[in-house]
């Protein structure tokens, strides 16, 4: 734990918030399953103060997006919002803050490489706003938020920030099936039973324009998407410059 509590420290400087209350901090990064491993030391998880940070990420989000220069609708600020708090955007932010080497993990989850799931990275990046809105109230805790999110906030807004590779690319190959016909194939499949990687290729016809690699076939298909979306969108930017 002592290990845990030193990065603590250092995140808040990365966060760009210093806890008037420590408790707060050590709460937000406390895993379910170390809570009840603790539980005779009256350690409590983090899902309060994620369910709390999820309001106050929203709002500030929001927020943000009603002020953009360019007024977007509600159907586009409520996508944009969507893409902005979803897993893998907060996931990436926790991430790039290191979170993960600050949780309090239990054992089993320790052993599951816990530290890097997207659940518990997305989960604890709430719980920290949720604190820091304990903490220091909205204006706070909204400046942090739109300071940390501001890139993904312009992206989102710009219809640049894509996760879902695969049906963005289906949809530009149903939009010119002139090109040729885009289908998945599966190119390796490594490791043990509890820590299987995937590889999966993109083929247009039968030329290979994207490689990917995850530990889920899903995952795996996704990344190959993003590659394959850069080689089909210079084909579709060539005939347009023709």
């Amino acid at each position: 734990m002592c290990k845990e509590l030193a990065a603590a420290k250092e995140l808040q400087d990365r966060l760009g918030h210093r806890f008037q209350d420590p408790a707060l901090l050590l709460n937000a990064l406390t895993h379910s399953t170390y809570a009840y491993e603790h539980r005779q030391e009256k350690m409590f998880s983090n899902e309060r103060l994620e369910f709390l940070g999820d309001a106050v990420l929203d709002l500030a989000v929001g927020e943000a997006l009603y002020r953009m220069p360019v007024e977007l609708n509600e159907g586009d600020m409520s996508k944009s919002r969507s893409l902005v708090v979803c897993e893998s955007t907060l996931t990436a932010l926790a991430r790039h803050l290191r979170v993960g080497e600050c949780l309090l993990l239990g054992k089993g989850e320790e052993a599951t490489d816990g530290r890097d799931k997207p659940s518990n990275l997305s989960n604890a990046m709430e719980a920290l706003f949720g604190a820091i809105y304990l903490d220091a109230g909205y204006e706070k805790a909204r400046l942090v938020i739109q300071t940390l999110l501001s890139s993904d906030i312009e992206k989102a807004a710009s219809g640049l920030l894509i996760y879902d590779h695969k049906s963005r690319l289906l949809e530009l190959a149903q939009a010119h099936p002139e090109k040729g016909k885009i289908r998945f194939i599966l190119l390796s499949e490594e490791g043990p039973v509890h820590d299987r990687r995937f590889t999966a290729g993109v083929l247009l016809d039968e030329t290979l324009i994207g490689r990917g690699s995850g530990s889920s076939k899903k995952d795996a298909e996704q990344q190959a998407s993003r590659q394959a979306m850069e080689y089909y969108q210079s084909l579709t930017s060539q005939d347009i410059n023709a």
